[in-house]
């Protein structure tokens, strides 16, 4: 392992390691700072769990850390191509750009990059693979916890109460053995549908798929906001306290798995499971996202001019503008098919390529050089 270490490093100039640093000293402290923001905010989006749950600071900071992934993911190829542009920016600055292109040291800066943007989208396909939907899981089971002990202990008898948005519970009381007599719950979290449960007698119980609230000699009564009233009677309905906890629109049980599990089931059953192949393509868009953005800032950026002016917009804001609008085609087009993530970064990626063209046939050769020169003695 240390030799492959050694043969990798001698590989790469001093210019080029100068260049990793440069361009990751910028990507990374962004990318942290914006993380801990993800966080903050978290934080206080989640401070009910403190004031109104009854839970302690360390479940509110537990449930911020867990939330924060899943944004964190969406701002990985932004903080890169920030710190990218910044780099290159500083580089046409002080002309040291102009430098390496009149030394034809350009192999060092298309090293870096590669090491830089291979870095950067591992980062994101490890994010989107396995630490996203981890912390989804975890999140899940931790806040199915907390509904439990909200039923077993903050629930007085004859008083509603909240135990996630658009979720109310009552009871009539509480018998010695634990069993809970007169239980009512409202589900108003899907505009489309109301769900009320009610049942005589009750039970908190542990089942393979965690946590769920036996329910005896009850109800179910559905109210569509259109179409007809409809109410089911059982003896016995089992309902997962996920269910009520879980917010409404998250209806796909696959981004609560990771990557590996879904490949593990897909090798021991023969085939994939239902939108489980559109799941990984969803996933792995994030790494080639990267890979885009890095690349098309590289074209526009890692090539040196004369222009004495500032440009009209900074590069962080044309970074912005980039991913945005990237984003939004790409959220678009996968409306109709998981495959519409790549749209957004094959465009990117095929506007680097056209640019690096224009960039490197487009030019008179000797002019550059001249004016990099006295510049340079500037």
């Amino acid at each position: 392992m240390s030799s492959i270490r050694v043969c990798f490093c001698s590989s790469m100039s001093i210019l080029s390691r100068y260049l990793i640093v440069r361009f990751v000293k910028g990507g990374v402290i962004l990318y942290l700072l914006a993380t801990f923001l993800v966080w903050l905010i978290q934080l206080l989006r989640l401070f009910d769990l403190v004031t109104e749950k009854g839970q302690n600071l360390f479940t509110l900071m537990g449930q911020a850390f867990l939330t924060t992934p899943p944004l964190s993911r969406q701002i990985v190829y932004i903080c890169m191509g920030i710190g990218l542009a910044q780099a290159f920016s500083a580089l046409q600055n002080s002309h040291e750009l102009h430098t390496i292109h009149i030394g034809r040291r350009l192999k060092a800066i298309w090293s870096a990059l590669l090491v830089f943007g291979l870095g950067g989208a591992l980062l994101a396909l490890f994010i989107s693979n396995w630490a996203e939907p981890v912390s989804r899981r975890i999140t899940n089971e931790w806040t199915a916890q907390i509904a439990v002990d909200l039923l077993s202990q903050s629930l007085s008898p004859r008083r509603f109460t909240e135990i996630a948005p658009g979720v109310v519970i009552r009871i009539g009381g509480r018998n010695r053995d634990g069993t809970i007599t007169d239980f009512f719950a409202d589900d108003r979290r899907d505009p489309e549908v109301h769900r009320a449960y009610i049942a005589e007698t009750a039970e908190i119980v542990v089942g393979n798929d965690g946590f769920q609230i036996s329910l005896r000699e009850g109800r179910l009564q559905v109210s569509p906001t259109q179409g007809k009233y409809s109410e089911i009677e059982f003896t016995r309905y089992d309902l997962a306290i996920d269910k009520l906890t879980e917010p409404v629109e998250l209806d796909n049980p696959l981004s609560n798995r990771d990557t590996f599990d879904l490949l593990q089931h897909a090798y021991d059953n023969g085939q994939f499971e239902v939108g489980a192949v559109g799941q990984i393509q969803l996933r792995m868009a994030e790494g080639l996202r990267v890979i885009s953005l890095c690349l098309l800032i590289a074209a526009y950026s890692a090539f040196p001019h004369g222009r004495r002016r500032r440009t009209f917009l900074p590069p962080e804001l044309v970074v912005l503008a980039i991913a945005i609008l990237e984003r939004s085609v790409s959220d678009y087009s996968s409306a109709t098919s998981y495959l519409g993530q790549f749209i957004g970064p094959s465009v990117m990626l095929v506007l680097a390529v056209l640019l690096f063209i224009k960039q490197l046939y487009g030019r008179k050769q000797p002019a550059i050089a001249t004016l990099t020169l006295s510049e340079a003695k500037i």
